[in-house]
């Protein structure tokens, strides 16, 4: 039997806070004991939070502080504008975050897809945080990094139609934890893959570490509603399958159906339409009874 002992501290800690408030509340009472009260509330609230996911410190940035008191506005450039037969695009040049905001209130629950390459917060300096270039021995490096895309992402939701999708590319940097924070945002159960891309074959200069040729793709659906559509056979997909008994259910492919290592639950008979038994080899069928039926 297996113990939470972090369930077992944090409600060790919320009756330590209860004791501390029936003291204020049996103490004389004035606005001194009204905010200890309160500020007793939001600890017992922190303590009964989230108990599962990415923990991490919360930071505000200067785009923040603008968008608190000025509303983002587009400015057309005229001279770029192509002619394309009457059929509109849009390329917003300027901060990420105020043309989420501007779109929000223009494109919410309209979009189909997403596609974002975030900096990928590497050793190289390349995630720039309020203008400054985030490093290694900054300390808050990786709360920053989440920040900048917990506020980003959230809005990529909203934008999202029921039906729509993203895809969040990424390399190992911050994959892990931005899996999390995904996770949180958008649900666990619309995570739909972790697709990885080999986006090189030439092995790296380096030497003592691994010589690392993929980064990831993150895809999530906003909701259920998503459709996976597989992509069209091709003949060379076809060319194993035939018909030669004119099977009523399409073309087939022979294939080994014996099982490789023993399992008892893959003996059984196989009863053919014609009433003929099969007997499996030694170590069973590939498959359950129920699969082959």
């Amino acid at each position: 039997m297996s113990t939470n002992i972090s369930k077992q501290k944090r409600e060790d800690l919320l009756a330590k806070i209860k004791e501390i408030r029936n003291f204020i509340a049996a103490a004389p009472q004035d606005e001194n004991t009204g905010n200890l009260l309160s500020y007793i509330s939001e600890l017992e609230k922190d303590v009964n939070g989230k108990k599962y996911g990415l923990v991490f410190e919360e930071h505000r940035e200067e785009i923040d502080e603008v968008l608190d008191t000025h509303t983002p506005v587009l400015t057309e450039e005229k001279g770029l504008f192509i002619d394309n037969g009457g059929q509109i695009n849009f390329l917003i040049e300027g901060d990420n975050l105020a043309s989420l905001k501007l779109l929000e209130k223009t494109h919410k629950g309209k979009i189909d897809l997403i596609f974002i390459d975030p900096p990928y917060n590497t050793k190289n300096g390349d995630f720039g945080y309020d203008d400054n270039r985030i490093d290694l021995n900054d300390s808050f490096r990786h709360s920053k990094w989440i920040s900048f895309m917990k506020v980003r992402l959230s809005l990529a939701r909203k934008l999202l139609k029921d039906e729509g999708v993203i895809f969040i590319a990424i390399d190992d940097n911050e994959q892990a934890a931005l899996k999390l924070l995904c996770d949180q945002l958008f649900g666990e159960e619309n995570f739909l893959a972790s697709i990885i891309w080999q986006h090189s074959i030439q092995p790296k200069g380096y030497s003592g570490t691994f010589s690392v040729h993929h980064n990831y793709l993150l895809c999530y659906q906003k909701t259920a509603q998503f459709v996976l559509n597989s992509l069209p056979r091709t003949d060379e997909d076809n060319k194993a399958y035939s018909n030669p008994d004119n099977d009523p259910r399409g073309k087939w492919r022979s294939g080994d159906v014996r099982n490789a290592l023993y399992r008892s639950n893959l003996i059984y008979d196989i009863i053919s339409p014609s009433g003929k038994v099969i007997k499996p080899c030694a170590n069973g069928w590939r498959w359950s009874k129920e699969t082959v039926e």
